[in-house]
């Protein structure tokens, strides 16, 4: 769910075709071995403008079945009952989860253990192939996990930067920092890290320059100036 949705079987990826197929995937993975209502599922894939929505589901269902078979997955991986469904699997088996765990476990360490905080942080971002469910119908629930993922990357990226400053690691804080702000230009804490780890390393000049792309970019894109606490930073 890190990305682009991928199935892994034996260390291999299976490549499931079809949008519609990976969606039902990825939607019951948000809630592994929870019921999720047919209607909701019919919503979440947006079938609901089609002429026979419940037939239409009832046919990717079927599809994602025969595809699970002939890769010779569980029989009970995809279940039915009534007018629900759901992903027989545990919330260990998908990616989004074992990187939630494992930044809230780091998080909890706070700063008695900055080098295992880093080190776990490094990890679970290593995870990330791309954006969040990147490559499934944009459905509510879809959206919202989609969101929440993304919200907690930002997280893990700036507690990952302050631990490494707080280690000292300065040259580690920025090589990643300019990588994270390209994909989140508009993050503060971002730049602020970049510009704490410039100062600590006596690269003053870089420390402006910084600045002053962040304030070109703010102007331009946004209309704003930075914040005071930004300016403080950089006069420290």
């Amino acid at each position: 769910m890190l990305g682009p949705v991928q199935i892994m079987m034996d260390g291999a990826e299976a490549t499931l075709s079809g949008r519609k197929l990976r969606s039902i995937v990825a939607i019951l993975a948000i809630r592994p071995r929870e019921w999720m209502r047919r209607d909701e599922l019919i919503e979440e894939l947006q079938l609901s403008g089609t002429t026979d929505a419940v037939n239409a589901l009832h046919a990717h269902i079927a599809r994602l079945r025969k595809w699970f078979g002939a890769n010779k997955l569980p029989a009970d991986l995809l279940e039915s009952s009534a007018s629900n469904y759901r992903l027989n699997i545990d919330r260990a088996c998908v990616d989004a989860y074992r990187f939630s765990e494992q930044v809230e476990h780091a998080l909890a360490l706070g700063t008695s253990a900055r080098s295992v905080v880093a080190a776990m942080l490094e990890d679970a971002l290593n995870m990330w192939r791309g954006d969040a469910l990147a490559d499934v119908a944009d459905g509510p629930l879809v959206a919202a996990r989609a969101d929440q993922l993304h919200q907690l990357r930002a997280v893990a990226r700036e507690a990952l930067l302050d631990s490494w400053i707080g280690l000292q690691n300065y040259q580690k804080v920025i090589v990643n920092s300019k990588t994270f702000i390209a994909a989140d230009p508009f993050n503060e804490r971002l730049w602020e890290l970049l510009l704490i780890a410039l100062k600590s390393s006596g690269r003053r000049a870089e420390a402006v320059e910084a600045f002053r792309n962040l304030r070109r970019i703010l102007d331009a894109e946004l209309g704003i100036a930075p914040s005071d606490r930004l300016r403080a930073t950089l006069v420290s």
